[in-house]
């Protein structure tokens, strides 16, 4: 069952707990048709970690770990 939360005039996001899955739907005020991405859990993991490393990369801060790495281990540890 599909529970939201988050809605904005571009963004919609949704997620399904018994699924463990997480709907993204991005939205362009021209176009009718918005862009829908469902994630599992893991990739969800993995863009949580991905926007995090964006994020200290624009305020100059040095990564502890590399990156790659993180991933990897993240990855070997998915389900599917």
């Amino acid at each position: 069952m599909w529970e939201q939360m988050l809605l904005t005039d571009q963004i919609e996001i949704q997620m399904d707990k018994f699924d463990h899955l997480l709907e993204l739907k991005l939205s362009n005020h021209e176009k009718e048709e918005a862009a829908t991405v469902r994630l599992s859990h893991a990739e969800l993991i993995l863009l949580l970690h991905t926007l995090l490393e964006v994020n200290r990369s624009f305020r100059g801060d040095i990564s502890y770990y590399h990156d790659d790495q993180v991933q990897n281990e993240l990855l070997a540890r998915s389900p599917g």
